[in-house]
């Protein structure tokens, strides 16, 4: 309109109803909406009577408190205050503790003095100079370690707050950012972490999941979004990235031919919608298919689609689940895909029948672990075993000169919070095995400790009630001496209802809890899983006292051993069993009544 002399008045027609709530929402903030509103026909309101404010069709009077902070201060336009917390060597109190989380730093005292710092790490993929960078922040301003995280992300805590802004510096000097890793953000967009050499994959979608990032990091509304959100690319191969669990799933999928469909066969990615496990429930399918390469573009619209009808009132209701709960997956894509066309008028979802996928190959559920072939079968990926996903600077340094050395300077992070080293040419694994175990590391784990998953737990975290990550441990070498298994058992461990760890998704789950004489204890879940084998643990019996967990898992564990089918998996196991059976199982009459 600017090079136009002839240009006609503002009107709203020649918006999209994106770019019209936008304008709307900046004449709200800038008190100049009445410039703009009709003049009032006889009998009508004054027009010079203050006009409403709505966010999103919300009126603010009603918005909860987050909302307001949002529409008051949008997270980027924190930085004066960062800076001026940081020179005061001040944390931040009140709404503060919340926006400062849209910069990654996380105030999680009484738990730990200082900042925890999160990162984003893009489809779980960094370079090994990026670790040893991270090695250097984390020694010289925070706490000398690093957590990895169940999104393929990376922690580092006890950050001084004269030290924040530092590490926001530092991370950005390596390449890594903290922007949009907490609060009402897209989270760390997730891809499969063998993606590009997994002999089973159908597509490498990572490079999507990089470019959404990118696109989501330099869009400023598609930060401080209703609430929480995450996107993940699987590709369909041997690793999985829990897909089901996010908000949004891409997961690669073959069409093949099929009477039902009309759709030309090839590799498309599948659209789940809604998981949330926390609430217990998964990603649901759609029954619509995206072209890999308009996967960005329709994870944009379906961002804005959530934006534009996410409940701002209720926290407890601002998830994606909640909005399709409310009208439905069909009316969600057709939103959807009015967006979409705006953006990228050949882009489109295209609807199929469940007969016409071609069914996943088998998921390794310890592929993440140990050596193995590449697709390039020249070289092999090295998969480290992380006890519960704890890091030195000594060690992250080592893990990065490795991959520089002997691999493409690649380091691959998983959400089993271990992480993999690719690219390792087949006579020098050798090598590479006898430099991970000089810094006291291994390439193998039992059954046991290759599924062990444990959030920071009362460590580092003010919401938890047990020492998840220090239990995990407990637990997995009693169980390692004890008991040899011939397939994997996942145990997840999470210290509160937030479920960080997924404790609906374990084989076994345990959840944080106290006796009632103030004990740390579990409640403790049978039977979860995702993917293939996807389903909600059932809850069993709780609160059991950490001390006494060992041995009670211990016997679960026996139990089953003793009792199951040949080859029977845990998972097959606890399902044949309704919850009065599991009871009878394990439960003697006289414990844990």
């Amino acid at each position: 309109m600017c090079g136009n002399n002839n240009a006609s008045p503002i009107s709203h027609d020649g918006f999209t109803p994106t770019q019209q709530q936008y304008l709307a929402d900046m004449l709200a903030q800038l008190d100049l909406q009445a410039l703009f509103v009709t003049p009032p026909t006889a009998g009508a309101q004054d027009a010079s009577a203050p006009q409403p404010v709505t966010i999103h069709g919300t009126p603010y009077e009603d918005l909860c408190r987050e909302e307001v902070a949002k529409h008051e201060t949008h997270p980027w336009d924190l930085w004066p205050k960062l800076r001026q917390h940081a020179q005061q060597s001040k944390m931040p109190d009140g709404t503060d503790l919340f926006m400062f989380k849209h910069h990654g730093m996380f105030n999680v005292a009484p738990a730990q003095p200082g900042y925890m710092c999160r990162l984003r790490i893009p489809a779980c993929q960094m370079r090994g100079d990026q670790l040893i960078g991270l090695a250097e922040l984390a020694e010289s301003r925070a706490g000398g370690y690093a957590h990895l995280t169940t999104r393929g992300n990376l922690q580092i805590r006890e950050i001084k707050p004269e030290h924040m802004v530092d590490v926001l510096h530092g991370l950005c000097d390596i390449g890594l950012t903290s922007r949009g890793s907490g609060a009402d953000s897209v989270r760390n967009i997730t891809a499969s972490p063998s993606a590009g050499f997994d002999p089973d994959e159908l597509i490498d979608l990572s490079s999507y999941a990089i470019e959404l990032h990118h696109h989501i990091l330099n869009t400023r509304d598609l930060h401080g979004i209703p609430r929480k959100f995450n996107i993940s690319f699987d590709n369909g191969g041997r690793l999985s990235c829990v897909s089901d669990t996010n908000d949004i799933a891409l997961l690669a999928t073959e069409i093949i031919s099929s009477e039902s469909t009309t759709t030309e066969p090839g590799i498309y990615c599948r659209v789940l919608l809604g998981g949330i496990t926390g609430h217990q429930d998964f990603a649901r399918d759609s029954g619509y298919l995206l072209r890999p390469e308009h996967t960005v573009d329709a994870c944009v619209a379906m961002l804005r689609v959530f934006i534009e009808h996410a409940d701002r009132t209720n926290r407890k209701k601002a998830r994606l689940k909640y909005v399709l709960d409310q009208h439905g997956l069909d009316w969600y894509i057709e939103q959807s895909q009015k967006h979409l066309t705006d953006i990228n008028p050949n882009a489109q979802f295209i609807r199929v029948n469940n007969d016409a996928y071609q069914p996943r190959k088998p998921i390794d559920r310890q592929g993440h672990i140990g050596i193995h072939t590449q697709a390039q079968s020249d070289y092999r990926w090295v998969g480290l075993n992380l006890p519960v996903g704890k890091l030195t600077p000594v060690q992250m340094r080592e893990i990065g000169r490795i991959a520089i050395d002997h691999g493409r300077n690649d380091v691959r992070l998983t959400v089993w919070q271990n992480l993999m080293i690719p690219w390792i040419p087949e006579s020098q694994i050798n090598a590479v095995v006898a430099r991970i175990h000089a810094i006291g590391l291994t390439t193998h784990a039992s059954a046991f400790a290759a599924g062990a998953i444990a959030c920071t737990g009362k460590f580092g975290c003010k919401y938890a009630s047990a020492h998840t990550k220090s239990h995990a441990e407990m637990l997995v070498d009693h169980l390692e001496q004890h008991i040899k298994l011939d397939s994997p058992i996942n145990i997840h461990l999470t210290g509160c209802s937030h479920s960080c760890a997924q404790h609906y998704i374990g084989d076994i789950g345990l959840l944080g809890a106290s006796t009632a004489d103030g004990r740390e204890a579990y409640q403790v879940f049978l039977g979860g899983g995702s993917d293939l084998e996807q389903g909600l643990a059932r809850h069993l019996v709780g609160p059991v006292p950490a001390d006494e967990l060992p041995a009670f898992i211990e016997q679960i564990v026996q139990t089953y051993l003793d009792q199951r089918e040949p080859d029977e998996r845990f998972v097959a196991f606890t399902r044949r069993h309704d919850e009065t059976q599991l009871r009878e199982l394990f439960l003697p009459a006289e414990t844990f009544a």
